[in-house]
């Protein structure tokens, strides 16, 4: 297998790797954990993880990032991750998904209007036939798919949660290590959680309890485990390894399986499925937001190589 291929692989498997998150973590959900403190435990175990990583690095972090890291913090990770558990709470995992990942729309709109960044023609009309799909996806369920007013409102609200997360990650720490930039955001994030859902109120009990998926029993603490270990900390050293292998801008592409591979677990483990329209909407949506995503890829790669 060549190295590129590899890499290849590796972005794909962080892919589903980030996918499965959701699914986990509205397992957790359904054996009654809520979902904030979903997300809580989720951030204070990666937070523990890295940890050693941040306290490591200590000494290359400056006045001058305290700022990109702290927004980083509260929106990219404390805001979007309890905004996503919420919108899984209240509509499938695959719309969810879908919907979260336009936010490369509003992140080409916002940098042509404030570094007039142009993309081909060709980009804009995909960003029509997103909406398209989006549309398709929201509205072709004829009973199939659960869809509420308060779940769109929360995915659209995660949307914008994420296109912020991808505006400022580019201004986060460089020298510091992949880990420790991953590590800071989350250890903030904890400390935001921990005003919200202090540890003590966790229902620790609760891991002990098994909730079903497909016919089998999955314990609350492994479904708990997968979201930190699979979803916050592994999945990250993967697609870092990926993205060095084949570049920025086709791990871009690659990462663009997440919303279909989230789908298929969700129909898999959840029962959560989806009508022929509403995949077909799914489909045209990633396929014209991974056609907007890579125009962006290519001119940022063109930049950075005059």
């Amino acid at each position: 297998m060549s190295d590129r291929l590899f890499g290849a692989f590796l972005c794909i498997l962080a892919s589903a790797m980030f996918a499965s998150t959701g699914v986990f973590a509205k397992l957790a959900m359904d054996g009654g954990f809520d979902p904030a403190t979903v997300a809580a435990v989720r951030t204070y175990g990666g937070a523990l993880i890295l940890l050693p990583f941040v306290i490591r690095a200590r000494r290359g972090y400056t006045r001058a990032m305290l700022v990109p890291v702290l927004l980083y913090a509260l929106i990219g990770v404390f805001g979007s991750q309890g905004l996503y558990f919420q919108t899984i709470n209240l509509m499938d995992v695959a719309l969810a998904l879908v919907i979260s990942y336009l936010a490369p729309l509003p992140v080409a709109l916002y940098q042509r209007v404030r570094a007039g960044e142009a993309l081909p023609l060709y980009a804009y009309g995909a960003m029509v036939v997103a909406i398209v799909g989006i549309a398709l996806a929201v509205i072709g369920g004829h009973g199939v798919g659960r869809v509420t007013a308060a779940g769109l409102v929360f995915a659209f609200a995660t949307m914008i949660t994420f296109a912020i997360m991808l505006i400022l990650g580019p201004r986060q720490p460089q020298g510091v290590g992949s880990f420790a930039r991953a590590g800071a955001p989350l250890a903030i994030a904890a400390v935001a959680w921990f005003i919200v859902r202090p540890a003590w109120d966790v229902p620790w009990d609760l891991l002990g309890h098994s909730v079903q998926a497909a016919g089998i029993l999955v314990p609350l603490w492994f479904a708990i485990a997968w979201t930190i270990v699979i979803g916050a900390v592994l999945s990250f050293a993967i697609v870092l390894a990926g993205a060095a292998r084949v570049g920025a801008g086709a791990a871009s592409m690659f990462g663009m399986a997440e919303p279909v591979v989230g789908a298929l677990l969700a129909w898999a483990l959840l029962g959560q499925d989806l009508s022929p329209v509403q995949a077909l909407g799914i489909v045209i949506t990633v396929g014209a937001v991974g056609v907007v995503d890579h125009a962006r890829a290519r001119r940022i790669d063109r930049k950075s190589t005059r």
